[in-house]
């Protein structure tokens, strides 16, 4: 669901990014410029603000923290880096229902959409109240570990696999009560609107507007052929069961959080109660998004990048 952001009076800017990029830390500190220009109140995630520090000769003094309490002081939280660090960022966000503005540092860049020659351009745009905010839906993963209740969020998608060994595994998949099949292979992609053009889609899974209501179940490489992936709608509980003959299997949230656990294991897979706000450009629409990243249409015989062999 989209709606314009009106930018409150007095706003304040959280500062989350990826410290171990350079980059990162000369454009923390090109965008705290542009801040201490407009006299708007920041806070800076500590460790960039030691690097700025170091490399820039800025020192934020007071107004760094530390990366958990950014959104506690922030109206607004700009994540610095790639599609990697705005989904670090919102699960350091979690259901505070902070907006989130990427700044893309890395390559393709589906979430974090606004590059770093037009910072200065966006930020006067969006204190003119030119973006919207999108609500993204968050997969919840509950679980048992040493015998206690446990829970993992993922903004793209929750990911089951064989945790590194060279046997398939066996995920029994039930969509609410009913059997849907066994997915024998490597293991089994569970993705939300927005990681559909993530893990997703490299197992050959659809891509799908961010508007739909919906749960993607993809395998990873299956063993039979004839395993598709299938649409469920995201009022539906899915249920894996996880049968291995290695000695464990992985659950993975985002890329980011991993658990590994003894099989048999039992997973439960629904949406969470909270959602994750992105603040998008109005004028960028999804389908013109996915023109752009993925070269829809690019006549590549016209261009001089070639596939392989020498060039001409």
């Amino acid at each position: 669901m989209k709606k314009q952001f009106t930018p409150p009076r007095d706003i304040a800017i959280g500062i989350l990014g990826n410290p171990s990029r350079l980059s990162t830390c000369e454009t923390a500190f090109e965008l705290i410029k542009i801040l201490d220009e407009r006299k708007i109140r920041y806070r800076v995630q500590d460790d960039i603000a030691r690097q700025m520090k170091v490399k820039c000769g800025y020192d934020a003094g007071e107004k760094s923290c530390s990366r958990a309490e950014v959104p506690a002081k922030a109206d607004v939280v700009v994540s610095l880096g790639g599609d990697g660090t705005i989904l670090q960022t919102a699960a350091t966000i979690g259901a505070t229902g902070k907006p989130i503005l990427g700044v893309n540092l890395g390559k393709l860049g589906f979430l974090a959409e606004l590059n770093l020659d037009e910072l200065r351009n966006s930020i006067e745009e969006l204190f003119d109240g030119k973006f919207n905010l999108e609500e993204r839906t968050v997969l919840e993963a509950s679980f048992v570990e040493n015998g206690r209740a446990v829970k993992i969020y993922g903004l793209n998608d929750i990911v089951i696999d064989k945790a590194g060994s060279s046997r398939m595994i066996d995920l029994e998949a039930y969509v609410d009560s009913e059997y849907l099949l066994t997915y024998r292979g490597d293991g089994i992609v569970l993705s939300t609107p927005t990681g559909s053009t993530g893990y997703c889609l490299s197992t050959g899974g659809p891509i799908v507007s961010p508007e739909s209501s919906v749960i993607a179940i993809s395998p990873i490489c299956p063993h039979t052929l004839s395993a598709r992936p299938v649409i469920v709608p995201d009022t539906c509980r899915v249920r894996i069961v996880a049968h291995s003959t290695s000695k464990h299997v992985a659950i993975v949230a985002d890329g980011q959080a991993s658990r590994f656990l003894p099989q048999p294991v039992e997973f439960n897979v629904s949406m969470a109660p909270h959602k994750i706000v992105l603040l998008r450009k109005s004028k960028n629409g999804f389908f013109n998004l996915l023109r752009t990243k993925l070269m829809w249409g690019l006549d590549i015989r016209s261009t001089d990048v070639y596939i392989g062999g020498d060039e001409k």
